[in-house]
């Protein structure tokens, strides 16, 4: 399901047209309360030059699902890279282009979006460099063929393993692991793979991890079967990880966020 969030109901129909079937308006005072786990993208949509209240929007939605992509629609501004300079989006369409590119531009942000949002987060932070840049590349990897243990990821960014072992303890403080840390987000992946299409055969080719692997490091976390780990929805998913495995080293990365044994 698509939120889509606009200035005006005029504009709410023009989106909702273009998004297609699945499209649910809400105001922008009340997007988070209308927000649940069947929503993927979330189209905000305004003509004219963005007020505040709706950057702010923007920013909310990237502190508290930063896993969740959001495509802004908008007039072609001049002001418009200035005002985004503090918040993050994962595509712009400009009001003009709504019929001929939203679409596509939605179907292509949903696939892999919460792991490279994951990848802009550890970018960003002030995390010590040698662990910034492994668990960005970690991030990024899991999108298209995740890292399958730490000594991996060590040779991949040129880095002794003790010493991202070392700098990840300190950060989570006993609340997680680097291996945790790998194995949950190669599981994030093969949920990925399977909402593209993937069948299992084509998932154990891509990750190049067994099927009884993956089986094992699903029922670590979320602690499911794979069959169970398909029909979760991905708001959830994320959440989840970002409560276990994010926030133990990126405290502020986002508010509210649940474990999958909490409503």
């Amino acid at each position: 399901m698509t939120l889509v969030v606009a200035d005006s109901p005029h504009t709410a129909q023009a989106v909702c047209r273009a998004v297609g079937p699945g499209a649910r308006v809400a105001p922008s005072t009340e997007a988070f309360a209308a927000f649940d786990g069947e929503v993927e993208p979330v189209v905000v949509a305004c003509h004219g030059r963005m007020r505040p209240e709706q950057v702010e929007l923007l920013a909310r939605f990237e502190r508290e699902r930063p896993w969740v992509p959001v495509v802004l629609v908008a007039d072609a501004d001049p002001e418009l890279a200035r005002q985004l300079l503090r918040v993050r989006t994962a595509a712009v369409v400009w009001l003009t282009e709504l019929e001929t590119h939203l679409r596509r531009r939605l179907d292509a942000v949903r696939a892999t979006w919460g792991l490279w949002s994951l990848a802009a987060a550890f970018d960003r932070s002030a995390l010590p460099p040698a662990l910034g840049k492994a668990l960005v590349h970690a991030a990024e990897r899991a999108a298209d063929r995740p890292v399958r243990n730490v000594r991996e990821l060590a040779r991949d960014v040129s880095c002794a393993p003790v010493t991202l072992f070392r700098q990840f303890g300190a950060r989570a403080n006993g609340r997680t692991t680097l291996s945790a840390f790998i194995s949950g987000l190669s599981v994030l992946g093969v949920y990925e793979f399977r909402r593209s299409g993937l069948n299992w055969k084509r998932v154990v080719q891509r990750t190049q991890l067994g099927r009884a692997t993956l089986t094992r490091r699903i029922k670590a976390w979320p602690g499911c079967t794979p069959g169970e780990l398909e029909r979760l929805p991905p708001d959830r998913l994320f959440a989840a990880f970002t409560a276990e495995h994010v926030r133990p080293i990126l405290p502020d990365i986002s508010d509210g966020v649940s474990t999958l044994d909490q409503k």
